[in-house]
């Protein structure tokens, strides 16, 4: 298979039929697998989670999901991670979601990579607790899932002796917006406890940068509609290549050597994106600080003390000079008669 996954229509959700009880033994066990091996392949993270949400009820179409993940993995049975000498300035996090992704629940899947530098530190994909009311909600959680993270290596490496900032990477212009201000305003019904993100912007402890979304790289945590060359592109953004063989220190399972052409032999070749698909990119390795923040400016935000400076003087507001006189000539009356009772 060239992808890991497929996305699932609505309808074919609503009649999909119950797996036979005799797999679901078989289900669970590979599905398990699945969840361990995806912890070192970021390019099998989000369909092995579509996968392990079947585990209480497994159905026919999360069997044939399965199958087609395993299907993958056998073309592509060996991903490897590289990590060369490099300097590094900042933690980077990519973070994406997929707003109402599942047909099932529609709730949203985060998604994101910590990167240090080239080197792909940690990645997840998760299905979100509740149920997004609207896009900006479901980036808003993203981000505020990334920012946590970010903040947690950030203090890790402290404790190793290393200083550095954080930024965190969206798509969103309304996590940008929610991030930048100072309250929930009209979102009423987002968890206050997720606001810590606002003081942590206004604070510089995130730097938060805007990237394009159709060339964030986290979106291979957040999509099955994802071309064989987009995948592959992504992949390569984060250090990783796909090679033949297996590793010098795993057992031997084969002494003579094989025919058949694997997917990955097949694709020894350039990425070549389909037209009009633009390559993922991550700006942190593309630029030099200075290039980087010109194109990728830092959000700004305002001081706190000057959020309810009044736009306009006292002397020149018409209504509150006609309010003041109104307020004196009561105040005139109220001194020249005094404070009388009301006579019935």
């Amino acid at each position: 298979m060239a992808t890991p996954g497929v996305r699932l229509s609505f309808d074919q959700v609503e009649r999909d039929p119950p797996l036979p009880a005799h797999l679901h033994t078989a289900f669970r066990g590979s599905a398990a697998r699945a969840n361990y091996l995806a912890a070192d392949r970021p390019d099998c993270q989000f369909a092995a989670k579509e996968i392990c949400r079947w585990m209480a009820a497994p159905t026919e179409g999360s069997w044939n999901a399965l199958k087609r993940l395993c299907r993958y993995l056998v073309g592509l049975p060996r991903l490897i991670f590289s990590y060369s000498w490099q300097t590094v300035d900042a933690i980077d996090v990519y973070t994406d979601t997929d707003w109402a992704g599942c047909p099932r629940t529609r709730k949203s899947t985060s998604g994101g990579a910590v990167l240090f530098g080239a080197h792909t530190i940690k990645s997840w994909s998760s299905t979100q607790s509740s149920v997004a009311l609207s896009s900006g909600e479901a980036e808003f959680n993203g981000v505020v899932r990334g920012s946590g993270v970010g903040l947690g290596y950030q203090s890790l490496l402290s404790d190793l002796g290393v200083q550095v900032p954080v930024r965190v990477w969206t798509d969103s212009s309304a996590a940008v917006g929610i991030c930048s201000r100072q309250g929930l305003g009209k979102l009423r019904h987002l968890d206050t406890h997720t606001l810590w993100v606002q003081q942590a912007v206004r604070s510089h402890r995130i730097d938060l940068r805007k990237v394009a979304g159709e060339v964030n790289p986290a979106d291979l945590f957040t999509k099955h509609s994802l071309s064989r060359d987009r995948l592959g592109a992504l992949v390569e953004l984060f250090s990783c290549r796909f090679q033949e063989g297996r590793a010098e220190s795993a057992p031997k399972v084969r002494q003579t050597p094989s025919s058949k052409r694997t997917m990955a032999t097949h694709d020894g070749h350039e990425v070549m994106l389909t037209q009009g698909e633009n390559r993922p990119i991550m700006p942190h390795r593309m630029y030099d600080v200075t290039e980087m923040n010109r194109r990728y400016p830092r959000i700004g935000i305002h001081d706190a003390q000057h959020d309810h400076e009044d736009l306009v003087k006292d002397e020149e507001d018409t209504t509150l000079q006609a309010g003041m006189k109104i307020a004196e000539s009561i105040q005139d009356t109220a001194k020249e008669h005094g404070r009388r009772r009301l006579q019935r």
